[in-house]
């Protein structure tokens, strides 16, 4: 079952010391404002695997919508980021 990112307010909330710097990040702020998972960059492996878990539940069109930010982001879809950042 599909988890919407946190919002700005609840990334707010949940992470006050951090707030500011992910609420300006692109990626961050993407995934709260229009609630579509990502595949990005993250702190571990663990946390890199449940949103790659998380992207695979989404609708074919919110996966479209993401796979185009990731584009404009990153240069390629969300799959071959995930499979470079995996690697890495």
């Amino acid at each position: 079952m599909y988890t919407p990112p946190l919002t700005l307010e609840e990334i707010r909330k949940q992470y006050p010391d951090k707030a500011d710097l992910l609420c300006s990040d692109p990626v961050h702020r993407w995934r709260a404002e229009s609630g579509i998972e990502l595949v990005h960059k993250e702190p571990n492996l663990e946390e890199l695997e449940r949103i790659w878990e998380n992207w695979q539940e989404m609708s074919e069109e919110q996966k479209r919508l993401s796979d185009g930010k990731s584009v404009e982001l990153f240069g390629m879809i969300n799959e071959e980021h995930y499979r470079k950042l995996i690697t890495n």
